[in-house]
């Protein structure tokens, strides 16, 4: 298995490794610099690809739900699961609810479990921020959230 993962790696940059992770929803840039460091890329230099990387899912999520979620509701299997995520999501963001776009960026700028990017598109679609003023406000979070990861990863804090 190592062999294959060796394999693999030798046909993908670590840069696109990196990328490509910090789309992955949970995982994102938490997961995403860690492993740029461990690949020997400059703290920085996994910081900004992961931030980029990211960032790249936001906009088709909040586009997405806005077109998908009242057409997937009429599947009671889909419904319950959306129900749930949704209210989830809204219990979790508060702070978005109650400051628009700012909560956004504080809500992003955590590196917490389920305080990324695609959750935070979720809230922003959820609480009717609009599309402009959400990316805005989670691309600014999640650089926040980029430095501490990076600061953490890389023992400076």
């Amino acid at each position: 298995m190592v062999e294959s993962l060796n394999d693999w790696l030798s046909v993908v940059s670590r840069e696109a490794l990196v990328f490509f992770t910090a789309m992955v929803p949970v995982i994102e840039l938490r997961g995403a610099i860690p492993l740029g460091i461990s690949l020997g890329m400059r703290p920085v230099e996994a910081c900004a690809v992961a931030v980029l990387g990211n960032m790249v899912p936001v906009v088709p999520v909040m586009l997405f739900l806005r077109y998908a979620a009242g057409w997937l509701r009429r599947f009671p299997s889909v419904r319950k699961v959306s129900d749930w995520f949704f209210a989830r999501t809204k219990a979790r963001s508060r702070l978005v609810q109650r400051y628009g776009p700012i909560g956004l960026v504080v809500f992003v700028a955590v590196p917490l479990p389920s305080t990324g990017a695609w959750t935070a598109a979720v809230a922003a679609f959820l609480f009717g921020i609009g599309i402009r003023k959400a990316f805005a406000a989670i691309a600014l979070g999640t650089a926040m959230a980029g430095v501490i990861v990076t600061c953490l990863s890389a023992g400076v804090i």
